[in-house]
């Protein structure tokens, strides 16, 4: 593992390199598709430059809300990966008014067009994740240890210092093994992509109503974060079964669910169509 880059006297963070690249590499493709829908690159990037420092800020004013809202404070707890998730909110909600009102759009067809570069930047991201340290998961079952399921794991001596698992993990034997957490969320991340980019592409065949894509890109990816968070070793809130990212990423899935089924249940049937 790498969890930091060296150039110089300079330290850079790994896990900093990799979602700057997914940016890059998500603008790349998007600016792509934004063109051959007929949007001109000055309409498209202001609203994607933009989006860096909305990102940022929600990001870091989730990290500060959500201890609060769940009474969890202190040195004993990290928050640090609720960045992704307040900066996904700050980002959707941002979208939404800024096509709206500058590019003067609907925001659910831009949306739609930019819902693959939602599981594609996580997906890099915690490739960053996986070098770093900065996420991993909790001691597996012995059971585990001895089947299939051991290629979902790592040794604790993978992790080497200064990263955050292994001052977390410093204290278990070197030869324990814990679920490989980046391992499990790029997984997830691709299952989503897959299936965005086929909705996406057959939109107009399935006469699916605008935004239904978007919505099914942010219900995969939460749902099955919320389950693959069960690996995380990360305490619990009092007395449930949750780790704090947990209740924030349940909250995400239910909207994003409720409006897929709002956008599947105005999909116009395609016998419609045809009178």
């Amino acid at each position: 593992m790498i969890p930091y880059i060296i150039i110089g006297g300079l330290e850079i963070s790994t896990w900093r390199v990799f979602v700057l690249t997914s940016v890059v590499i998500c603008w790349v493709f998007f600016l792509i598709r934004s063109k051959n829908l007929g949007y001109s690159f000055y309409t498209i990037f202001p609203w994607l430059l933009f989006g860096l420092p909305v990102g940022t800020l929600g990001g870091h004013l989730f990290n500060k809300l959500i201890p609060s809202v769940v009474g969890l404070s202190g040195a004993a707890y990290s928050f640090a990966g609720l960045t992704i998730i307040g900066s996904i909110i700050a980002c959707v909600l941002y979208s939404f008014l800024y096509i709206k009102y500058v590019i003067k759009s609907p925001p659910t067809q831009l949306l739609d067009a930019v819902a693959f570069t939602f599981p594609l930047s996580i997906l890099i991201g915690r490739l960053g994740c996986f070098l770093s340290g900065s996420c991993y998961g909790r001691p597996s079952a012995e059971w585990i240890n001895n089947s299939f399921l051991s290629v979902f794991t790592l040794p604790v001596n993978f992790y080497v210092p200064p990263s955050t698992a292994w001052h977390a993990y410093r204290d278990m034997p070197p030869e324990s093994l814990v679920w490989n957490l980046p391992l499990l969320l790029i997984l997830n991340a691709s299952f989503g992509l897959v299936v965005t980019e086929t909705i996406y592409r057959n939109r107009a065949k399935w006469s699916l109503y605008p935004g239904t894509v978007f919505a099914a890109a942010g219900a995969l990816d939460s749902g099955g974060r919320f389950f693959i968070e069960f690996f995380r070793k990360e305490e619990v809130v009092a007395s449930t079964i949750f780790n704090p990212w947990q209740l924030a990423i349940l909250v995400i899935f239910c909207i994003f669910f409720l409006w897929l089924c709002f956008s599947l249940y105005r999909r116009r049937p395609q016998y419609l169509l045809n009178l």
